[in-house]
């Protein structure tokens, strides 16, 4: 059944009336909303169809009325209003994402720190999955007796490391890194194999490398190349859950604190966070995750050209303020794709 437009805009001035007090909404309270002009009676009314259709529900303990996942979805879909960033708010991410940044994790860390600073909720960011990236340089590096580092660094500015137990002198790492950066420099990571791998080995036993400390460096650094379709993920401002009172309860504030804290439990929202028009919006349930019903996640893609990278989200109570959180997240996506393009035009990847 559609819904009337007086329905409609009883159901706008639930939601933003909720959004912003967190109580339940009476007919009362919508009364006095002048640009209205219905009678309590009729409000009542409405408010009780609206319930009947499934977009309200009324608590226990109160006369009043929430909305439900089906109303906040038909807010979001249809009556949400544009909402405008302020002027300072605007100049503070220009002025922090501005600073020199040349790593692309160090900017979607910094990124992270902005949104829950914009927004007052849990932001998520997702690192690239850099199985398809180009790899610019690899490195690697004797550091304290039996330990060496291996450095990745891709054509996007991605920059990875990893510690192994080795024992490696200077002069065998500079070696071994020349090798690996004349084979692989410029070449796609889901196009290096073992043939490859075994070849750059050959080339390393017959300089002079002791047999036992190439195949140990080479296939830690292949396997190293093999996992890098494993993305990180960034969180901030996870306790800033604990302020809403839909989170009063401590045994599921707990329990969603836990889940959060989970690297496979978040990787898997903010990526099932399908985007339409370049916003994914998952309201209660549609997180597909118990701990989240009482939670909505807003997520946009960040990119490098047509190339989405990785996901920035937020996460926060249902009744979350979804027009600002949208503009935030389309303002700071806007920003980092810009950076990236300047940053790394010259070395688009795939």
């Amino acid at each position: 059944m559609d819904l009337s437009e007086r329905k409609q805009k009883i159901l706008q001035v639930i939601i933003d009336e909720y959004i912003g007090t967190a109580e339940p909404v009476g007919s009362r309270a919508i009364s006095k909303r002048n640009e209205l002009g219905l009678s309590s009676a009729t409000i009542r009314n409405e408010m009780a169809d609206l319930e009947d259709m499934g977009y309200l529900v009324k608590p226990h303990t109160s006369a009043g009325r929430i909305p439900s996942d089906v109303g906040y979805r038909f807010y979001v879909n249809s009556l949400m209003q544009k909402y405008q960033l302020g002027v300072e708010a605007i100049e503070v991410l220009r002025r922090e994402l501005a600073e020199k940044v040349n790593q692309l994790d160090t900017l979607i860390k910094k990124a992270s720190i902005i949104t829950s600073s914009l927004t007052e909720y849990t932001t998520v960011v997702t690192s690239p999955m850099l199985s398809r990236s180009v790899i610019k340089k690899i490195d690697v590096l004797a550091m304290a007796q039996g330990t060496a580092m291996i450095i990745v660094i891709t054509k996007a500015g991605f920059v990875k490391n990893r510690m192994i137990s080795v024992d490696i002198t200077e002069a065998e790492a500079t070696r071994i890194t020349e090798l690996l950066n004349r084979f692989f420099s410029g070449v796609m990571t889901d196009e290096i194999d073992e043939n490859s791998v075994i070849m750059i080995a050959s080339a390393a036993v017959e300089s002079g490398i002791n047999p036992k400390t190439v195949q140990t460096v080479l296939s830690k650094v292949y396997e190293f190349i093999t996992a890098l379709d494993e993305c990180d993920v960034y969180i901030n401002n996870a306790r800033s859950m604990l302020q809403y009172p839909e989170f009063a309860d401590v045994d599921k504030a707990r329990e969603m604190l836990d889940f959060l804290e989970n690297r496979d439990n978040l990787i898997k929202i903010i990526e099932n966070g399908h985007n339409t028009d370049g916003v994914g919006i998952k309201i209660g349930k549609e997180n597909n995750a118990k701990e989240l019903e009482n939670s909505s996640l807003i997520t946009v893609d960040y990119r490098l050209g047509s190339r989405s990278l990785g996901k920035i989200g937020v996460i926060g109570p249902k009744r979350m303020n979804y027009a600002k959180v949208i503009a935030s997240l389309d303002l700071i996506s806007g920003h980092i794709d810009k950076i990236l393009e300047e940053l790394y035009s010259n070395e688009g990847e795939g």
